[in-house]
């Protein structure tokens, strides 16, 4: 809800022209909270607007004229003279207290600040949309250039017939380890005696010596 209509400055800055329509933009400023919002409309729209204010039996501001011998869409001037007209009916409209106390104006000011608040939403909508979009389409790409590591918590257990045949999952009993080392004795070439390394065989040629 607005706060109070007499704070309430309207404007026509701009106008918005389409191939097929012209659209003026209507900016309603509350100078109390310095806050505002906006609305778009055609100049036909407007002008049932000032016809409805016509029924309150009071002197109204000048109302750009209607011309049905040419066509003001088709010409940037004109537009812009309709513009800078509009603007000036409208704030001169809001130093009417008739007109601002009236049931017509306060519905006009409703109506577009129910217009407004949708019109925001959508855009609000569509910015999260597209900036979602965006986040997959970069994560899809990123994706492309990682590749998954198999993480050895997820992999599927080792069936029992081959963990059975894997060296490191057989057991060992104290009496094959002996026997592993007796046999790496005998292999090994090298003796570590008093701290230096002598081979097997200078042992043995000076043993029988």
């Amino acid at each position: 809800m607005l706060d109070n209509e007499i704070d309430i400055l309207i404007t026509v800055p701009e106008f918005k022209k389409n191939e097929d329509s012209v659209q003026y933009r209507i900016y309603f400023q509350n100078q109390k909270s310095n806050s505002g919002f906006e609305n778009h409309y055609r100049y036909s729209e407007l002008k049932r607007f000032h016809e409805t204010l016509q029924t309150l039996k009071t002197e109204l501001p000048v109302f750009p004229k209607s011309y049905w011998w040419k066509s003001v869409n088709s010409n940037t001037q004109l537009i812009e003279q309709r513009r800078q007209i509009l603007d000036s009916y409208f704030q001169n409209l809001t130093s009417i207290k008739l007109v601002r106390e009236s049931l017509i104006y306060k519905n006009f000011l409703l109506v577009a600040l129910k217009e407004s608040d949708k019109r925001v939403q959508k855009e609000n909508k569509e910015r999260a949309k597209r900036s979602e979009n965006q986040t997959r389409k970069k994560t899809k790409q990123l994706g492309q250039f990682i590749t998954p590591v198999p993480n050895p918590v997820n992999m599927p257990p080792t069936p029992e017939d081959k963990r059975s045949q894997s060296m490191e999952h057989k057991p060992v009993n104290s009496q094959q380890r002996n026997e592993r080392k007796r046999t790496s004795k005998q292999q090994s070439p090298v003796l570590n005696f008093g701290g230096s390394k002598i081979f097997r065989g200078v042992l043995s040629n000076a043993a029988k010596q």
